[in-house]
């Protein structure tokens, strides 16, 4: 059979379409990383402090520097590209290159200890990022490791609750294969294939029913983005309201952001949730008459009339969201232990409250995956912007974040190097297309 010329056009649209998208990706990786890394000190610094007399000049403005070696209480400090404010022996305040004229300094000069910003009789020492993971502390990260396996175990059980309102019978057994399945294929072989295509494919193949596996599978989706979006609300919230109980001067900008925003959130998905579901509102509204009227596929149809059984389940969904916030606060309780590790000291509730509006942020599709340069910068403007922290210290704990979860999706490769489970393409769910027909509301 010959092609149309629309056909043709097509046929070439969705390679150029994913060429364009890569670019994107590309780009927003590389510009978001670029910014974090150009924020990282990665030799160990101290503060030169102001007042301190130096060959002759003074510095007047307390000074970070980098060091180069420690010897017997001196520091090796490197001048080298560094601009500095000094008073000269004229009496005139200057700022320039240390190592040029006027100020002329050595590119290395080894300070004594008293000369530089000092607590508890000792100088303060920004460590670098090579010196910060050198002196991280393992239990903590062991910790946070063991704790990320558990939203694998409570993510199969929830889904598990909800394919029960289909009929739809897995055992807990193969529900958590297939959530560990998902998770590796998303994370090692992303592309037209994510975890959710797996998941909904080989659910169908399972049970037999394609669109109602389809819905589980997008619903659990949808519940777990609304328990991250309830913790990070709930978590900043109960934050400002300890700042305000403190009497502490003016609320935490950035706190405030948090539950502006995430509080907009679930506000809109609770309107859009009573709308949806109620028959009232339904009614009101055309929604039935739309859906049967418009030319829909026929899978927009089945999934709307098995979403309708969810009408009768609300204790499921009730229970479903609560093991949600459950599950989705585990990443950020691991962030905190990893923050631990790598000498952070803010409190928990700043981690609850800023880590799932970075992952949330991270999982946009647009964006590259696993977040690379989104959650760096996210997690930077979040733990530093109130300067108790360093740009070292926040893309360790991004990484930690991101990179810990991956060594447990690897637990998925198991069944596909066995080859129970091969890699499904994006053409299978045309199968769905074809579903059969989904449970009543009164089933």
């Amino acid at each position: 059979m010959t092609r149309t010329p629309d056909d043709h056009l097509q046929h070439h649209r969705h390679p150029v379409r994913r060429v364009v998208l890569s670019i994107i990706k590309w780009v927003i990786a590389i510009v978001g990383l670029w910014y974090v890394i150009s924020h990282i000190h990665w030799s160990d610094r101290v503060t030169i402090a102001a007042g301190v007399n130096i060959r002759n000049v003074i510095i007047t403005k307390a000074t970070p520097m980098s060091v180069v070696a420690v010897h017997h209480h001196v520091y090796v400090l490197d001048f080298r590209r560094k601009p500095i404010t000094v008073r000269l022996p004229d009496g005139k305040t200057i700022r320039a290159w240390a190592t040029h004229a006027p100020i002329d300094f050595p590119p290395t000069l080894g300070l004594p200890a008293d000369y530089l910003v000092q607590s508890h009789g000792k100088p303060v020492v920004q460590l670098g990022f090579l010196s910060l993971l050198t002196h991280s502390k393992p239990l903590p990260l062991l910790l946070a490791f063991a704790l990320l396996g558990i939203p694998f175990l409570i993510t199969a059980w929830r889904w598990q609750r909800l394919l029960h309102v289909c009929q739809l019978n897995l055992t807990y057994r193969r529900c958590l294969t297939l959530t560990f399945l998902g998770q590796f294929y998303s994370t090692f072989l992303p592309g037209t294939t994510s975890g959710d295509i797996v998941k909904i494919v080989y659910t169908g193949r399972i049970t037999g029913q394609k669109t109602k596996s389809a819905i589980t599978v997008i619903l659990d989706r949808v519940i777990g983005l609304v328990g991250l979006i309830i913790v990070g609300f709930t978590a900043a919230l109960v934050e400002l309201l300890l700042t305000a109980h403190t009497g502490a001067k003016g609320a935490d900008p950035v706190l405030l952001h948090v539950v502006m925003l995430t509080g907009a959130m679930l506000v809109l998905t609770g309107i859009g949730s009573i709308i949806y579901f109620s028959r009232r509102m339904r009614r009101a509204l055309g929604l039935d008459y739309l859906i049967e009227k418009l030319p829909l596929p026929e899978f927009l149809k089945h999934a709307d009339r098995t979403l309708a059984a969810y009408r009768g389940h609300l204790g499921v969904i009730a229970v479903a969201l609560i093991a949600s916030v459950i599950s989705q606060a585990v990443l950020p309780i691991a962030g905190f232990l990893a923050g631990q590790a790598f000498g952070m000291h803010d409190p928990l509730g700043y981690y609850l409250a800023y880590i799932p509006l970075a992952v949330l942020a991270a999982s946009i599709p647009i964006l590259p995956p696993q977040g690379i340069g989104v959650m760096d910068w996210i997690i930077l403007h979040f733990f530093v912007t109130r300067s108790t922290n360093t740009a070292s210290q926040a893309f360790a704990l991004t990484q930690a974040i991101r990179f810990l979860p991956i060594i447990w999706n690897l637990v998925g490769a198991w069944w596909v190097v066995r080859g129970n489970y091969s890699r499904p393409h994006v053409e299978d769910l045309d199968e769905l297309t074809q579903g059969e027909p989904a449970v009543s509301p009164g089933a």
